[in-house]
Parts: C-alpha cells; structure tokens; sequence
C-alpha cells in the first residue's frame, strides 16, 4: 500500500466514527455519485435546504477522503441533522468503499459519462463504478435517487426515485428538489424555498462581467454529453456571434480522437467562431470534425481569448462559450 493509500485509510477510519457520532444524534447522511452533475445537484440541495434544516455540505471540490475529513471537521455542528457529501471515484470499487464509510441514508446518481475512460480502463468499468452506490443502497437499505434523463442511468439502475428536466439547470433542480423531498421536506416548503437557488460556479454559469464580455463560464468540469448539451445550447443564441473556447476532453483514451471528431461535427452550424486551447490530439480531432466548416482560431491559455474576441469587429455582439478547462499539464 502507497502512503497516499495509507493516509486516505487513517482518515477514512476516523470519518467513519464521526459518521456513526453523528447518525446516533439523528442525523441523516446523503452521498452524491456519477461521472457529472455531483457538484451543482450538491449546491443546489444545499441552497433549497439551508433555510429549512440544518444542512452541512461538502466545499466545492471535496469528494475524497481528505476533503470529506475537513468538511466533518470544519462544518458539521452539534446541531446539524443533514450531511450531503459527493465522492468522486477512478476505477471500481472506491464508491462502494466510501458507502461502507459514509453509511448513506440517501445515495443520488446524477449521470453517467465516458468520463476519465483512460483511468477506468472500459466504458463497463465506468458503469460498474458509478452504480455500486446503487448495490449499497439495495443491500442495507436507504432510498436511491437517480438522473431518469440519462439513458445510461435509466439502463443500469432499478427501483430508484427518478429525477428528470429538458435542459442541464432544470435537471439539476429537479435533483436537488427529489432530495428535499426524501428528507420529508413538504412540497409547500419546496416551492417556498426554491428562490434561493444560485448559479454554481464555473458550472454554466452566466457571466457579464468577470470577462468583459458576454460568457458562458462551463470551465469548471466536462463530459461528452454536458459538452453536447453547451454545443446545442450556444447554437440556439442565434442574436449573437456564437463564440466556442475549449481545448477539449481529457482522459478518454482510445476513443479520444473519434469522440473529438463527433464534437467537432456537432458545432457545424451552431458555432460562428472557434478558439481551440492548445495544439494537441485533442484539439486536432476536433478540427478534423469540423472539417473547415467553421472559422477558427488556436490559442494557448484559456484567459487569452478575451483580448482576441475585443480584437474582432463583429456584425453581432459575441457570446462566448467556455467548455471544459484543463491543467497546463495536458495543453
């Protein structure tokens, strides 16, 4: 075993009797799975809650045993009665780890994507992951809530409370108001409650002023169907110069360079302009898709886009897409 291993096990034992610290004074414990969405449903139930229960929530980002630890640690108080937490895995079996951690009154799958394929190894692998929070449930009971608008959920999962919308915020609304409502929250209470929904960060955020431009901020994190999603999105702002900045998918192995190129297709027709970060296989499969069919340019850092859209004399005021940022690392 790797220290890194070691050290998520020491502090997965001391979660573990916090857990059971905090289940004896009646509090209820809900985990957030799948390869996209965890997040926004997360704060989404987090801000439908906090004026009706007292709710601790793991930070943005916090999904290993670490940030699990810290979250215990630093937000869950003598009177909180709700913990929502999500865990993120990279191979089979670590969900299913942090379930007989974690003991979830509530497991929710959000989504499932050929997210991080080169880490799982197979798209199999990858479902298997994302469904053991399902085998949990089954077996030691609890209620299961899952994302009825993915085809790959929908497939994989039984005897679950679906959620479901037509478009990525409503889907993820519906998520958290199916949490609210497994933890006896009324429907009254519900609608009550609904306006203190915030946009989540970097997560389709709608943007006028941190860029200097109109943006679509999408750069926290990525999939092939969110990244569809945004594509058809921007395609139907059609009052505007649809601009696109990305540099595309990571750790999609294998299938890397065909799913580039069915990314690249699918612009044809709802982006004006393309700006593509880095010069990589990533960026290349997706020129290939486009196929010259969109104008478009190459930069090297994300942030550089806005000096080069301020430079351009547009017909149409641009809005501009952000979909997925990447480390230095992979550009």
């Amino acid at each position: 075993m790797d220290l890194r291993s070691l050290r998520d096990r020491i502090y997965e034992k001391w979660i573990a009797r916090k857990i059971v610290e905090f289940k004896r004074r009646g509090g209820r414990v809900v985990v957030i799975t799948g390869s996209y969405g965890k997040t926004s449903v997360k704060e989404l139930a987090y801000d439908l809650l906090r004026h009706i229960l007292p709710v601790a929530v793991t930070g943005r980002n916090y999904n290993t045993a670490v940030g699990i630890a810290k979250t215990i640690y630093w937000e869950v108080l003598p009177q909180s009665k709700v913990l929502i937490m999500e865990v993120g895995a990279y191979q089979v079996s670590e969900i299913m780890r942090f379930c007989r951690v974690l003991k979830p009154d509530i497991g929710v799958i959000t989504g499932i994507a050929r997210q991080h394929l080169s880490r799982f190894g197979s798209w199999e692998n990858i479902i298997t992951a994302k469904t053991e929070i399902a085998q949990y449930i089954a077996k030691n009971g609890g209620i299961l809530i899952a994302n009825g608008s993915d085809e790959t959920v929908k497939r994989n999962v039984n005897n679950a409370r679906w959620y479901e919308g037509r478009e990525r915020e409503e889907i993820n609304k519906s998520g958290a108001k199916e949490i609210a409502k497994a933890l006896g929250v009324s429907a009254t209470k519900i609608k009550e409650n609904e306006k203190y929904f915030r946009s989540v960060l970097n997560r389709f955020e709608m943007t006028s002023t941190r860029y200097g431009m109109k943006v679509i901020d999408d750069s926290y994190n990525s999939n092939e169907k969110s990244y569809l999603e945004a594509i058809k999105y921007l395609g139907e702002q059609k009052r505007y110069t649809r601009v696109m900045v990305t540099p595309g998918l990571i750790e999609l192995g294998g299938v890397s360079d065909m799913i580039h190129q069915d990314l690249g297709r699918a612009m044809i027709g709802r982006v004006d302009i393309l700006i593509l970060i880095g010069e990589n296989e990533r960026t290349r499969g997706i020129e290939r898709g486009v196929g010259g069919k969109v104008k478009t340019h190459h930069i090297q850092r994300t942030l550089d886009f806005m000096e080069l859209v301020k430079s351009w004399k547009l017909a149409k005021e641009p809005l501009v897409l952000i979909e997925n940022d990447v480390p230095e690392v992979y550009l």
